[in-house]
């Protein structure tokens, strides 16, 4: 029978740790949203939750070995036709998903119908083949080594987590997700209404802004209770430990999905990680440069973790797998609010799975874990309703995978992962989930689709998260294991590996803005707003809002909340729900700040005195134009920090007093 669990002591005792975390995270969600319903202090939630983190290590491991302990029943269930009886029909689907890999890679000189059809008719093959339901298992043995190949992927998993603390890739999102840390730790409670721009006195800011973050306020309730900043513990804390909890939990799925060819797999898989940074939100770009947010830990780490927990569910129903997938499903709402729509989505690889065997009673613990992120998410957009996106319109479906998957050559090796996913996973439950997922994905890009669902959820290019329900570096490190000899598989693993480095972007590097290297671990985002942010700060000690070019000002949103910035980001400004007039003079004084637009007579004058600016830093350019408009009769000349000029308003009157908002 297949075994799910580690094959070496190693892996065995950092399986537990990433199921531990899994569990103390929900716990933390838990605790959080009652502090935001009580407004509590965030010292005592913290000191709560690190009195039950032990607790519940200790119940998992009570309850993991007694589960070890009881011999594995024979489910006596229905097997499907063993694929292989029918090598015809699988290589067919095998070579419809290649072509329609090939016809991706070509880009938008391909209609999407076409690429779609031969990626339809691949996964229609498989789950007509049987390999939805409960195929002939294979053998689950490991592989030569178990503690060898565990102590590798460990030691991969230590040097990954080392390395992303050298590699400085800020990400305008910090204004929201750091902030909110920031904010935990100086008000010492967790905020639910904004803070960025105000201090609570409007709602949160759209769709970012929901208050269901439960990572980031934990992030800034420790770092109150150990005397640190926020940052310090996003970026320096957060960031290694998520980096190697998301590695481990690659390992982990590759190990349960293809234990023979684990340690091959998991070399393309790294391979694919690390050269797979052409675009934004594909996996390469997540990977390393931006693991301190929660969205981003949900898709690195969570979501493979998932189906490892999902596999071993179909595999064998024991109460500590029916709790963790529970916990899984209020952890994913803790890290982000698109787990909302995406968490479902995974869940649902399973439940096509369980559907199609006909096994009800293993459906409620699917189902319920699934309903948690899914009824919070909506529950909070009811009371804190999401503004329509500012985008133009729907963008087409290859847009939308070239978001996810990248593009070229990489697209071409990601899309064949999907696509031929069914047919490298062993037999059994792993088959049976990697199919799953290749039908959510077929469903999600078949044409038409993510336009419905725009016109359902008013989202339009966010609906490309969707996508995460692929774990895509998983999937293209299966190709190493398509049935064949040793040999024919490392010669392949070593083709796709160069193709990637040959033409994917590597994550440590950008095409516009050079390298990421830094030399020695700090916060992320441009150094030298980091440094004119913290020499404001330390010198300008008014609560009136502090106005400088876009980039200075996300720095001082990130250090503290007190002053406030008059546009930590611009995006997030437009999905304020506050009065339009006002979001027009934050843009009009970041456009003269940066640019020395001026805009009608007076305009500026009556933007200052409206949002309550109590210091405006300009460079020696835009300074001239601040004497050309009369800035000089409100504001006196206070100090230079890296070559801007500080001017302090005259006259802090009591309403300047007041925190700007």
């Amino acid at each position: 029978m297949a075994r799910h669990g580690s094959g070496s002591p190693v892996g065995a005792v950092l399986d537990f740790g990433s199921d531990w975390a899994v569990l103390s995270f929900a716990i933390w969600t838990l605790i959080a949203y009652a502090g935001m319903a009580t407004s509590a202090a965030a010292t005592l939630l913290v000191a709560l939750w690190l009195v039950t983190v032990p607790l519940a290590g200790a119940a998992l491991a009570i309850t993991r070995r007694r589960i070890h302990r009881i011999p594995h029943p024979a489910r006596g269930l229905p097997r499907a036709a063993d694929p292989r009886m029918h090598t015809g029909f699988a290589t067919a689907s095998v070579v419809c998903g290649l072509v329609s890999a090939v016809l991706v890679g070509l880009g938008a000189k391909v209609p999407w119908p076409i690429v779609w059809a031969p990626a339809g008719t691949a996964v229609a093959l498989a789950v007509a083949l049987g390999c939805l339901q409960r195929a002939s298992e294979a053998d689950g043995t490991f592989g030569l080594f178990p503690l060898v190949t565990d102590v590798i992927a460990a030691l991969v998993s230590s040097g990954f987590a080392a390395l992303s603390l050298f590699i400085n890739n800020g990400d305008g999102d910090d204004a929201f997700y750091v902030n909110r840390a920031t904010a935990t730790a100086q008000l010492n409670r967790i905020p639910v209404r904004d803070v960025v721009f105000t201090d609570e006195r409007v709602a949160p800011i759209s769709g970012a802004g929901l208050p269901v973050d439960a990572l980031h306020a934990l992030q800034g309730a420790t770092a109150r209770l150990l005397g640190v900043h926020a940052a310090s513990m996003a970026y320096l804390v957060t960031t290694p430990v998520a980096t190697f909890l998301a590695t481990w939990a690659l390992w982990r799925l590759l190990r349960s999905w293809t234990p023979r060819r684990a340690a091959l797999s998991f070399v393309l898989a790294a391979v694919y990680w690390l050269w797979s940074a052409q675009l934004i939100l594909n996996p390469g770009a997540l990977f390393l440069t931006r693991l301190w947010q929660g969205k981003v830990i949900f898709v690195a780490w969570l979501i493979p973790t998932l189906y490892v927990l999902l596999t071993r569910w179909l595999g064998r129903r024991d109460p500590a797998t029916a709790a963790l997938l529970i916990a899984a499903g209020i952890a994913s709402i803790g890290l982000t609010a698109s787990a909302t729509f995406i968490a479902p989505l995974v869940f649902a690889a399973a439940a096509l799975v369980l559907l199609a065997r006909k096994q009800w009673r293993a459906l409620p613990v699917v189902i319920g874990s699934a309903a948690i992120p899914f009824c919070v998410g909506v529950a909070v957009t009811s009371h804190y309703p999401l503004v329509r996106e500012l985008a133009p319109g729907l963008r087409d479906n290859q847009w939308f995978f070239a978001n996810v998957f990248g593009t070229g050559v990489v697209a071409t090796i990601g899309a064949a992962g999907i696509w031929l996913a069914p047919w490298a996973a062993r037999a059994g439950p792993p088959r049976n989930i990697a199919t799953g997922v290749a039908v959510i994905a077929a469903v999600l890009l078949a044409p038409g689709i993510l336009h419905l669902l725009s016109d359902a959820s008013g989202l339009t290019e966010t609906l490309r998260r969707a996508l995460w329900v692929v774990p895509i570096p998983a999937l293209v490190g299966l190709l190493a294991a398509i049935p064949s000899g040793r040999a024919p598989a490392v010669i392949a693993t070593i083709t796709v590996a160069a193709l990637l480095v040959a033409f994917g972007q590597p994550l440590w590097r950008s095409r516009l803005e050079g390298s990421f290297w830094t030399t020695s671990p700090g916060w992320k985002g441009i150094a030298g707003h980091q440094d004119t942010a913290r020499g404001i700060l330390e010198r300008y000690h008014q609560q009136g809002a502090i106005l400088a070019n876009e980039g200075v000002m996300r720095a001082i949103a990130i250090q503290t909340v007190h002053p406030k910035a008059v546009n930590a980001r611009s995006l997030y400004a437009r999905l304020l729900p506050e009065p339009k007039w006002r979001t027009s003079e934050r843009l009009l004084l970041t456009r003269f700040a940066e640019k020395g637009d001026t805009g009608r007579p007076g305009s500026v004058m009556h933007a200052l005195n409206d949002l309550r600016v109590g210091l405006v830093c300009l460079d020696a350019d835009k300074a001239r134009r601040a004497h050309e408009i009369g800035l000089d009769a409100v504001f006196r000349s206070a100090f230079r920090v890296n070559g801007l000029r500080c001017l302090q308003r005259r006259t802090i009157t009591r309403q300047h007093r007041r925190d700007s908002g």
